[in-house]
């Protein structure tokens, strides 16, 4: 009788199916990571402004002891690695199989991408603090001191520079990356204006205040042509769109940024300086949003379908654009760490530089 009912339980339990529980997944998945902080005296934290690059499978940074690395984007293996002897604070451009980045010293460096041999380099006078930009054969690099120079891209040769004089003292001494709209260079300067030089000679075509604060009124959000006007603006003021052909302010957005805008498709991402990110439509209208920190939102990005934001309480963290509801959240080891510069997103991979100089590579 008991094998009998030992016998059935079988038979029952072979009916019913077993399905295993769901596995659930973060956002965030470190590929590795790197401590790349620099050696520093009591008093004098070193705060990393850089950021790093993707570019045919490597990922490339520069640290404030002078060290640009190469380093493999799946294994984070150093493929080589260089001492400038000059703390490199600015990202990498990429141009010919070569890498162009600059340090504080105002020397500018071109290497082979992939071995990292020397092809030039070249004083330019002044700090380089963000990364040079490539456009038609030229690099274009935007100098601590309000300069811009243009240079050949395969000599090194000075091609112009345009120096800027800022009465203003109070600075954020960052700068913008250059936009290039047919012949002209757009970028914002120290002193609350946005202006166009011209690409080939250097001199201004116009240029148009946007701010009117007292301090810290540099224009430096990057640039970007959204529906056939320039968007930028200035942490201290609104977020402006401009007329690329002669600097006539099109329309106020009535929002302060601190993030680089990024535009997909027709709309807008931005972080706003009270911890919000929004999507707007072109002509300004606020489509979604959501509040995500008390503190301002540094560096917003889009990857794998959602958007990515950084915050000055030391997390980034994943939103669905649908619900905007925060899917994820990732520390980056220090309260009030933040991404000063820029989130760098491939298909698969994400990489961000925090303000403590810790290096990440996602997937």
């Amino acid at each position: 009788m008991r094998l009998f009912f030992f016998l059935l339980f079988l038979v029952g339990c072979s009916s019913v199916k077993l399905t295993p529980p769901e596995k659930k997944t973060r956002f965030f998945n470190v590929l590795w990571s790197k401590n790349l902080d620099h050696h520093y005296q009591s008093g004098n934290l070193s705060i990393g402004l850089g950021a790093p690059r993707i570019f045919n499978d490597i990922v490339y940074m520069g640290t404030l002891s002078g060290k640009m690395s190469a380093y493999d984007l799946e294994t984070g293996r150093t493929l080589w690695s260089q001492n400038e002897g000059t703390p490199l604070g600015g990202a990498s451009e990429f141009f010919n199989d070569h890498v162009a980045y600059g340090g504080l010293s105002g020397r500018l460096f071109v290497r082979h991408y992939l071995s990292g041999e020397l092809k030039y380099a070249i004083d330019l006078g002044a700090p380089i603090e963000s990364a040079p930009f490539y456009h038609s054969g030229r690099l274009i690099v935007y100098l601590r001191g309000h300069q811009i120079a243009q240079l050949d891209a395969e000599t090194g040769k000075i091609l112009w520079v345009y120096k800027r004089a800022v009465p203003v003292t109070t600075t954020l001494q960052r700068t913008t990356k250059p936009l290039v709209v047919g012949n002209k260079i757009i970028l914002g300067f120290a002193d609350g204006f946005v202006g166009a030089l011209s690409f080939t000679e250097g001199t201004v075509i116009w240029e148009t205040k946007i701010v009117d604060q007292s301090k810290f009124i540099d224009v430096d959000l990057n640039p970007i042509l959204s529906g056939g006007v320039v968007v930028t603006g200035s942490p201290s003021g609104e977020l402006k769109a401009i007329n690329p052909d002669n600097g006539a302010v099109a329309r106020s957005f009535g929002l302060s940024v601190l993030a680089h805008p990024v535009l997909k498709g027709e709309q807008l991402l931005l972080g706003t300086n009270e911890g919000e990110v929004l999507l707007i439509s072109q002509n300004g209208e606020i489509l979604k949003k959501v509040k995500i920190s008390d503190k301002a939102v540094s560096a917003v990005t889009w990857w794998k379908d959602s958007i990515v934001a950084a915050s000055f309480d030391g997390k980034i963290r994943s939103i669905d654009p649908l619900t905007m509801n925060v899917t994820g959240e990732f520390a980056m080891g220090y309260d009030y760490s933040a991404v000063f510069s820029d989130i760098v997103a491939t298909d698969d991979f994400m990489a961000i530089y925090s303000s403590r100089n810790r290096l990440y590579l996602f997937h």
